[in-house]
């Protein structure tokens, strides 16, 4: 599909492919909702997540494997919230089920999706690291990582459902040296934040984190400027670690986000080291789906 002469056709395209999507899970939905109350109990959520008897089995996978290296084997749904805590199972749960929404059988897509993820887990850590040395509170520093693991889902939807146009686009970036929000705009009448931010919507997730996924490269607000600083420098630092078959041009951090996080240039590499540590930890969490 050539770009210049079918835009309107491709982003007819998008939308119809947007519409077919599967839904959230229902008892995702409610875990989300739950989590997110002021107060919640182990035994609601386990009761929640026991109705969904395939999601609960990936999230005791997962948790006893090698990624988080308990000491001792997480037989429930209770001992794993013990452990890791209301928000990181939500985190957990809600990165299973958008991994399975979007999900391929080709193998050539499996293989980009699956360095996609390992960036996306990046940039995950380097919100968190960031937002804990910004001295945040526990459920700001949990908004960012998850806000930075997931605020690429729109580019994930585009390369699993229209990779050829979609790889033509990111070369336009790196040919053109714009970078790819841009000629998203040109081409598609929309950037992938913004597609992000719709399905997360269409996904219920929550305002905050739809949010932090429309404005990543970008268009600040300002009652998040804080959370949006630290997810946008967070994918900044890991396309830093990826190719341009993902990322398009590589574009710095903008100004305001930088002089808000205030670093000098030797603790952004201090990131990126840590940032391509974290790399292999995906792969043990991607190595077990």
């Amino acid at each position: 599909m050539a770009l210049q002469s079918e835009p309107f056709l491709l982003r007819r395209y998008i939308e119809k492919a947007m519409v077919d999507l599967p839904a959230m899970p229902t008892v995702l939905v409610e875990v989300v909702r739950l989590v997110d109350r002021e107060s919640v109990t182990t035994a609601e959520i386990e009761q929640v997540l026991s109705k969904d008897a395939a999601l609960t089995t990936k999230v005791l996978k997962v948790v006893n494997s090698a990624y988080f290296g308990l000491p001792r084997r997480v037989t429930g749904i209770s001992h794993a919230i013990a452990i890791l805590g209301f928000q990181q199972v939500k985190n957990l749960a809600m990165s299973l089920a958008v991994l399975n929404a979007l999900s391929s059988s080709n193998a050539r897509i499996r293989q980009i999706q699956t360095q996609f993820w390992e960036t996306s887990f990046a940039a995950g850590f380097v919100a968190e690291t960031i937002a804990r040395r910004k001295g945040m509170s526990t459920g700001e520093i949990e908004t960012c990582y998850v806000g930075a693991l997931l605020h690429d889902i729109g580019k994930l939807f585009l390369l699993t459902l229209f990779n050829a146009p979609y790889q033509q686009i990111m070369k336009e970036s790196v040919d053109r040296h714009l970078p790819v929000h841009l000629i998203e705009q040109k081409v598609l009448g929309l950037t992938h934040g913004e597609l992000g931010g719709e399905l997360a919507e269409r996904w219920n997730f929550p305002t905050d984190l739809v949010g932090l996924i429309r404005s990543h490269h970008g268009h600040f607000s300002d009652r998040n400027a804080g959370l949006e600083y630290i997810v946008h420098a967070a994918d900044v630092v890991g396309d830093s670690v990826s190719g341009d078959e993902l990322v398009g041009l590589h574009t710095p951090i903008a100004a305001e986000a930088a002089d808000w996080i205030g670093y000098r240039a030797e603790d952004y590499e201090e990131l990126k080291i840590l940032a391509l540590a974290s790399v292999e930890k995906a792969r043990q969490f991607l190595g077990i789906l």
